[in-house]
C-alpha cells in the first residue's frame, strides 16, 4: 500500500517522493466518491474501468461496510456544512434500493450534527425506473445521465451485454427527469455527460443538445487507456485536435452571438468551456483538485483512496473505513502529489487549472500529464480566455484576463 515505492513515469512525476514534505492539513473531505456498485450492465467499448469491476468480480457495498462509512464520513467531514456523495464508477441503479438505505441512514446521522448532504448518481440511465425517478426527486438526488449524444454515435459503443442499443431508454429517463425536476422549486440536478468516441465530433453533439434543449453537458473525447493495455496514441491525438477545433468555433460563435448580453448567463457551451468563462469573469483562479486533501474515493469493499480515480489500484490505498485513515500513505500520497505539482509553477495555465488529474497513470503512482494533457489543456484555456476577452472588449469593460 504504499505510494512511496511507486516511480511514476509521465513527464510530471511524483517519483520516489522523498523530496518533498506532507502537508500537515487535517483531512477533512466536502466531497466522498463512492464505488457503491462495482458493476454494470453495458459493456462499453471504451470503459476505462472493466465495467466497474476493475478485473475483479462485481461487488456491491453490504450495509457492514456502509454503516461503517457513515460513521466515518460524520468523523472526518465534521464541520464541514454541505458534504458532496458521489455514487459512480459502475450502475449504481444494479441496487438501487441498497444505495437508498444507506443513503436513509447516513442523512439521518449528518441531520443530528446539522450536516447537508449534496447527492449526485451517475448513470447509464437504462435501468432506470419511474419509481427510482420519483425517489431521486423526493430524495433531491441529482442525477448525471452517460449519453453520447446522437444514437448513431452512442449505440456505436455504448450497448447492453448482449450488444442491445442503449440510446432510445437513457434519453427517455434523462428527459422524464428533465421534466420532473423542472415541476418543483429548487430542483435537484439532471445533467448530460458525453464522450467523443472513434469519429464522433464535439459539433454534432453539441448541436444534438442544443435542439433538445440542453443548455449546459460535459463532453470530453475517450481517453487512452493505459489501465486495461488499449493504447490509442493516434486517435487520441486525433479526437483531441478536433475536440479543440469544435470547441474553438463554437466558443467564438456563442461569444459573438452573445455580445452586449451576459455571456455566462446564456451561453450554451459545454460546461468546461462555461467554467473557464465564469473563472475569468469573477476574476477567480481554480483552486487544486482536492484528491488526499477536500475528496476521498471509496470501493464497495471499504478501502479508501485519495480520490475515486485510484480506486481499483490497491497499492495506492491509504485506509478502510473500519480503521480509517492511514496516516503513512496519505503522507506519501500527498509529498508526491506538491513533488509532481511543483513542476507546474513556471506553467501561465495554471491560474485555470486545478493542477492536472494526478491519476492518470494510477499503476505508476502520482503522475500528471500522462497523455499530453497538459497541452491539451493550455490549448483549450487560450480559446477560452480569447474568445471571452473578445466578447469582454466588445462589451467595453476593462479586461481580466491581464491580472491572471
Amino acid at each position: 500500500m504504499a505510494f512511496a515505492q511507486s516511480t511514476g513515469t509521465g513527464p510530471r512525476s511524483g517519483g520516489t517522493y522523498g523530496e518533498s514534505a506532507p502537508s500537515e492539513q487535517p483531512y477533512s473531505p466536502s466531497s466522498w466518491e463512492l464505488a457503491f456498485v462495482q458493476d454494470c450492465n453495458l459493456r462499453c467499448g471504451y470503459c476505462s474501468t472493466g465495467w466497474g469491476r476493475f478485473g475483479q468480480g462485481a461487488a456491491v457495498m453490504q450495509p457492514n461496510v456502509w454503516k461503517r462509512l457513515a460513521e466515518l464520513i460524520l468523523r472526518m467531514s465534521d464541520g464541514q456544512p454541505r458534504v458532496h456523495i458521489g455514487f459512480a464508477t459502475g450502475e449504481t441503479f444494479l441496487f438501487f434500493d441498497e444505495a437508498m438505505a444507506f443513503l436513509d441512514h447516513l442523512r439521518g446521522l449528518a441531520a443530528a450534527k446539522q450536516m447537508e448532504l449534496d447527492v449526485q448518481i451517475i448513470t447509464n440511465g437504462t435501468l432506470v425506473t419511474e419509481g427510482h425517478l420519483q425517489i431521486c426527486l423526493e430524495k433531491k438526488i441529482a442525477l448525471c445521465f452517460s449519453i453520447d449524444g446522437p444514437s448513431t454515435k452512442h449505440d456505436r459503443f455504448r450497448k447492453s451485454a448482449d450488444g442491445a442499443p442503449t440510446h432510445r431508454r437513457a434519453l427517455e429517463n434523462w428527459r422524464r427527469y428533465r421534466n420532473m425536476v423542472r415541476s418543483v422549486p429548487n430542483g435537484p440536478g439532471c445533467d448530460i455527460y458525453s464522450v467523443l468516441a472513434g469519429n464522433s465530433r464535439l459539433r454534432d453533439v453539441a448541436r444534438y443538445w442544443r435542439r433538445l434543449g440542453a443548455k449546459r453537458f460535459k463532453a470530453l473525447p475517450a481517453e487512452p487507456n493505459k489501465t486495461l493495455c488499449r493504447i490509442d496514441s493516434c486517435g487520441w491525438q486525433s479526437r483531441r485536435d478536433h475536440f479543440l477545433s469544435d470547441i474553438a468555433a463554437l466558443a467564438l460563435s456563442e461569444s459573438t452571438r452573445l455580445r452586449g448580453r451576459p455571456l455566462t448567463q446564456e451561453a450554451v457551451v459545454p460546461a468546461a468551456l462555461m467554467d473557464i468563462w465564469r473563472r475569468l469573469d469573477r476574476g477567480e483562479p481554480y483552486s487544486p483538485c482536492g484528491a488526499g486533501y477536500q475528496t476521498i474515493g471509496v470501493d464497495a469493499a471499504g478501502c479508501l483512496f485519495p480520490c475515486q480515480n485510484f480506486v481499483g489500484f490497491p497499492d495506492r490505498g491509504i485506509g478502510d473505513v473500519r480503521s480509517g485513515v492511514d496516516a503513512a500513505p496519505l503522507a506519501a500520497f500527498r509529498a508526491a502529489r506538491s513533488l509532481a505539482a511543483s513542476r507546474c509553477h513556471g506553467c501561465w495555465a495554471r491560474f485555470l487549472c486545478a493542477d492536472g488529474c494526478c491519476a492518470s497513470d494510477p499503476k505508476s503512482g502520482v503522475v500528471l500529464d500522462a497523455w499530453g494533457e497538459c497541452a491539451f489543456f493550455q490549448s483549450f484555456a487560450e480559446i477560452g480566455i480569447r474568445t471571452y476577452q473578445g466578447w469582454r472588449d466588445h462589451q467595453g469593460l476593462p479586461g481580466r484576463t491581464a491580472a491572471l
